[in-house]
């Protein structure tokens, strides 16, 4: 797919490609690498000068393909996907080529895309515990690809940890639920078998969240096992 866009990317007009004036600027700085932009944030709303805004007549094939040659880039901050489908895979088959961007919040309003995100040379990753469930099952699909991973800050299901483990060189782990809500059952399950058998992890923050009795016990059965 990106060697479409090779083919194309001197000619296009980014008029073309994007929905108004502000977004086509945070596109010309991308494009060229400005290395006055290493973070970025993809939103639904406006709130700082720097943030590419989503809207229908943006072009998330092109975005992404511009953050994919990208050099300057350190971090990026998704905080909102279309719910077409099509429109994502592309943004984020577009970005897999970006070596520079090193962090990636992914939150909030997202879709199914996320099960293809893959981030090769991204070293860490945060997950929104406000996202829903569903998303979070395509979060830990697109996760197993990010073979980097160092550090994962965010919200621990089964499904997300099945993924956490099979990443080679995960080290530091901090799970986060806002407003230092405790855990529940399932989700002391998922980190006990996280304990058992990530063999590179030497770091669980648990410092913002409660674990209550059954948690604590839970989570000594897999230091037990590790």
């Amino acid at each position: 797919m990106n060697y479409q866009y090779d083919a194309l990317a001197s000619s296009v007009r980014l008029k073309d490609i994007t929905s108004c004036s502000r977004n086509r600027a945070v596109l010309h700085r991308i494009k060229n690498s400005d290395p006055g932009l290493t973070c970025l944030s993809m939103l639904d709303e406006p709130e700082d000068e720097d943030e590419f805004i989503v809207r229908e007549g943006d072009d998330l094939g092109w975005l992404g393909y511009f953050i994919g040659r990208n050099e300057k880039l350190k971090y990026l901050s998704v905080c909102y996907l279309p719910g077409d489908r099509e429109r994502g895979v592309k943004f984020f088959f577009g970005m897999q080529r970006n070596k520079s961007i090193k962090g990636v919040d992914i939150c909030n309003h997202l879709n199914e895309s996320l099960s293809v995100m893959n981030l090769p040379h991204v070293t860490s990753i945060s997950f929104d515990s406000y996202s829903k469930r569903e998303d979070a099952n395509y979060f830990a699909l697109g996760l197993r690809q990010c073979e980097a991973l160092e550090d994962y800050s965010g919200l621990v299901t089964a499904e997300i940890v099945a993924s956490l483990v099979s990443l080679p060189w995960l080290s530091h782990i901090y799970i986060n639920k806002r407003g230092g809500l405790a855990i529940n059952r399932e989700e002391c399950m998922a980190l006990r078998e996280l304990l058992a058998n990530a063999n590179k992890l030497n770091h669980l923050d648990l410092s913002d969240v409660g674990l209550g009795d059954d948690g604590v016990k839970l989570l000594v059965e897999g230091l037990a096992c590790s």
